[in-house]
This record gives C-alpha cells, sequence and structure tokens, in this order.
C-alpha cells in the first residue's frame, strides 16, 4: 500500500531537480515504509540510481545506499514529521 501525498511527490520532484537538474531522472518506485514518509527509487539517464524520502511535512533528504543507514534515516525523519 502507498501513502503518498501530493506534496510529498512535489517535493520529492523538486528536490531531484534542486539537486541535480530538471531533466534526465525518472521516480522508477513508490513506497511508503511508515504513515509519514514516503521513499522515491530515481533512475538517471545513464542507470545510476538513488532514493530520496518525503515526510508528509514535504521535508525531503537523500538516502544512504548503505540498507542499515537508510533505515535510520527514514525512522528519523518519520520521529520528526510525527512530532506534536
Amino acid at each position: 500500500m502507498i501513502s503518498v501525498s501530493p506534496d510529498q511527490l512535489a517535493s520529492a520532484g523538486s528536490y531531484i531537480a534542486r539537486q541535480w537538474g530538471d531533466h534526465g531522472y525518472r521516480i522508477e518506485e513508490i513506497t511508503s515504509p511508515t504513515h509519514a514518509v514516503s521513499v522515491f527509487s530515481v533512475v538517471a539517464g545513464d542507470g545510476a540510481r538513488f532514493a530520496v524520502a518525503a515526510d508528509r511535512w514535504s521535508n525531503c533528504e537523500e538516502l544512504p545506499d548503505d540498507p542499515a543507514a537508510r533505515t535510520e534515516k527514514i525512522r528519523a525523519m518519520h520521529a520528526h514529521a510525527t512530532q506534536n
């Protein structure tokens, strides 16, 4: 089940455009590891792959390649997004 808001999608697209340019990148997959954070897997025109995460408040960050570090980053983003 994907739980992504339009703001998260726009935030991810804007982040990718600011960091790497506005063309040559395609969101390949969207997953929602938590209800407050969605992960966007991106493929570049040259085949390079990376991922960014956006929370429900439209904060967006690149995720590390290391699975443990990635999980920790998602947990931290979730905790921040769900604070009252």
